[in-house]
């Protein structure tokens, strides 16, 4: 007679990994930035150009954040100049994507621990994409696109998101990304960034404090809330 089958009982996966600087998925990939204020800086749709900014090989870049918090916060701003959006927390950056992937008819939804319907609506700054060019004679170009999953009206006649983005993605060089946002994504010139009054979160580094929908979290305060709401807490 056989012995029977041992079973693993397993709680949800350990949540909201704080060390992650690249991760990578079908989607593309994605860098992250954990300043000393709390929250979650990220880029959307993070490209080789874009690795090339922050001085990382694409196809072999870090995987892990800096251990010094004063140089991962002045990596943290050199990745706001990207147009990256800086988030509440972690759970809040996932928590948006999940809204916007079902909005889109993309996938399965996982099972969480955050009930979508209970969440605030993203914010015209969660959901406003914004890509940025630095182009080597000085300066910044500036492009802003629309998304209409959020259900929050746009203020502008911008550029559609999906189809324009991908054609983006085809630039080499920083150079060219800025000649493609000049020349057919109705780029805004800056001579200064601090002259910029969008969405964006460029200039966030001097003002921010508080977040989108709540304060900004650090990991742990993060990770607390995901337990709690699971009613499952990792063993000492």
């Amino acid at each position: 007679m056989d012995s029977p089958r041992k079973r693993l009982a397993c709680g949800p996966a350990y949540p909201y990994n704080s060390r992650l600087r690249t991760t990578f998925s079908v989607n593309g990939a994605d860098i992250y930035a954990w300043p000393s204020r709390g929250g979650v800086i990220i880029p959307e749709d993070a490209e080789a150009v874009d690795f090339d900014f922050l001085g990382f090989d694409p196809l072999n870049p870090p995987m892990e954040r800096l251990d010094n918090q004063s140089a991962e916060d002045a990596f943290c701003q050199r990745l706001l100049l990207l147009g990256a959006k800086w988030w509440d927390s972690q759970a809040r950056y996932s928590i948006v994507s999940e809204i916007r992937d079902r909005a889109q008819g993309k996938g399965n939804p996982p099972r969480r621990a955050f009930k979508l319907e209970k969440q605030p609506p993203p914010t015209m700054r969660e959901k406003r994409i914004i890509k940025a060019g630095w182009p080597s004679t000085g300066g910044v170009w500036v492009s802003e696109f629309e998304t209409t999953w959020a259900g929050v009206d746009e203020e502008e006649d911008l550029l559609d998101w999906d189809e324009e983005l991908r054609r983006l993605r085809m630039a080499r060089t920083m150079d060219e990304r800025c000649d493609m946002l000049r020349e057919r994504f109705r780029g805004r010139f800056y001579a200064d960034l601090k002259d910029y009054r969008g969405y964006g979160f460029f200039n966030a580094w001097e003002e921010k404090e508080l977040g989108e929908v709540g304060p900004l979290l650090y990991p742990n305060e993060t990770r607390e809330i995901w337990w709690k709401a699971w009613g499952h807490y990792p063993r000492e």
